[in-house]
């Protein structure tokens, strides 16, 4: 997951100064799902950050019949809380993540009236 709360915003909304800005954050993680979860809360104690990311596998044989795990999607989404109460959300996405390597598709921003789950 990103390290900087900031780092997925688009540079050309001018959108820092309507964020609602976490003050602490919770990180949640389940390896064996290939999952995890990042919340920040600002003072109040209200969410206004959200990321999430996991990873599809799927099992594959090689050519000398061997099974071995491939990702095969991936997805990020981020969200943040804007002071209309509406969020901004970012999502990106892999598929076909194997022997193929294909490249993530371009970011997809939009607006939402609560927080993704």
């Amino acid at each position: 997951m990103e390290t900087g709360w900031k780092a997925d915003l688009p540079a050309d909304m001018g959108i820092n100064a309507i964020l609602v800005v976490p003050q602490r954050f919770e990180h949640f993680e389940e390896p064996s799902a290939y999952a995890e979860k990042m919340l920040g809360y600002d003072n109040a104690g209200r969410c206004c950050y959200y990321q999430h990311a996991y990873t599809i596998t799927r099992d594959v044989l090689d050519d000398e019949d061997n099974f071995y795990e491939e990702a095969s999607y991936h997805e990020i989404l981020t969200a943040w809380l804007l002071d209309s109460g509406q969020w901004l959300c970012r999502t990106t996405s892999r598929v076909g993540m194997g022997h193929c390597r294909n490249p993530a598709a371009p970011p997809r921003y939009e607006l939402a009236q609560s927080r993704p789950r």
